[in-house]
């Protein structure tokens, strides 16, 4: 009997060693987390000719490093096209990318190409700007941006001048810096703003453009708020150029206006985002949704830091190099 129990518990343990590790194999197949996962991560993004998405997609990939150094990382630019936007997402799609982060081109008409994308099981995060279709999006507070930059613009003129807003690609977080700007300057009833339609471009040739346009049609003008730093940096040009002595804002505190910002410049203000910091944040959203966390908030908001003349001597821009 001692023998034939023996013998039993013999084979009952070989049969749990063998679906112990056909069960390990199924487990280690199927298994994506930790550092197996993602394998893929793809990024679509509006330009990386803007140094702001080139830090962004560093964020990213640094990130995603850190969960899994071996995995493959593919970044495509639409140069604020929709069409070839689109088009780059299906061919991170058809490559198989286990993430999708997007800094869209535009809020609308990429909705069935990131559908597309999820129905696959592919994890969709925006960055930057909101893009409907996406599950969640991670952004800087661009309305409070907005705000803060035009206020302080506000109260260094006293409160009264003419002033102007210099908008941009039209895309969320251009029109959240507009829309703030313009409820700052809504409190002050001798302020008179004589322009928020002239498209800067994001950038320092198109800011310059739109501001020698700009002062073609209204002359002098006591402060601009242009909607990123490079646009900022174009308006200076001109403004200098012309001899005024118009105050500007912006929104990104990069390392060449931090600098000026510290010397004293017409250019005295800046919201300070945080690329690297956003493209972190957006694959965390990955991972937690890959371990089942549900998709809310859609929208995580980052504040900004308003940098002027009092704090920007101590402040570690985004660009800025590296230790």
């Amino acid at each position: 009997m001692y023998r034939q129990w023996r013998v039993w518990f013999v084979a009952l343990g070989m049969m749990l060693a063998m679906s112990w590790s056909r069960a390990a194999d199924v487990t280690s197949k199927n298994d994506v987390s930790g550092s197996s996962w993602p394998q893929h991560v793809g990024v679509s993004v509006s330009s990386l000719g803007n140094p702001f998405f080139v830090a962004l997609t560093r964020g990213a990939q640094e990130r995603a490093r850190q969960t899994n150094p071996t995995l493959k990382f593919t970044v495509r630019a639409a140069e604020y096209s929709v069409a070839r936007q689109i088009e780059q997402i299906n061919e991170l799609i058809n490559l198989h990318v286990d993430v999708l982060l997007v800094s869209a081109s535009a809020e609308f008409g990429m909705e069935k190409v990131l559908e597309r994308a999820r129905k696959q099981g592919i994890i969709v995060i925006g960055m930057d700007v909101r893009a409907q279709g996406t599950s969640q999006t991670v952004l800087s507070n661009n309305i409070q941006a907005g705000f803060s930059v035009c206020d302080y613009l506000a109260r260094s003129l006293g409160g009264k001048g003419r002033v102007m807003v210099q908008s941009g690609p039209q895309v969320s977080s251009v029109l959240d810096r507009v829309d703030g700007c313009k409820q700052a300057w809504s409190h002050y009833s001798n302020l008179q703003v004589v322009a928020d339609h002239e498209n800067g471009d994001g950038s320092v040739w198109g800011g310059h453009a739109a501001m020698r346009k700009s002062i073609n049609s209204h002359g002098e003008l006591d402060a601009v708020f242009a909607i990123n730093d490079r646009q900022a940096l174009g308006v200076l040009q001109a403004v200098q150029k012309a001899k005024f002595k118009t105050l500007i804002g912006a929104v990104d505190g990069s390392q060449a206006v931090v600098k000026l910002i510290a010397t004293g410049s017409q250019l005295q203000v800046s919201a300070a985002q945080s690329p690297e910091t956003m493209g972190r944040k957006a694959v965390e959203l990955a991972l937690e949704q890959h371990q089942g966390a549900a998709p809310s908030p859609e929208l995580v908001l980052l504040s900004t830091t308003l940098v002027t003349k009092d704090n920007a001597s101590g402040f570690q821009a985004w660009d800025a190099a590296r230790p």
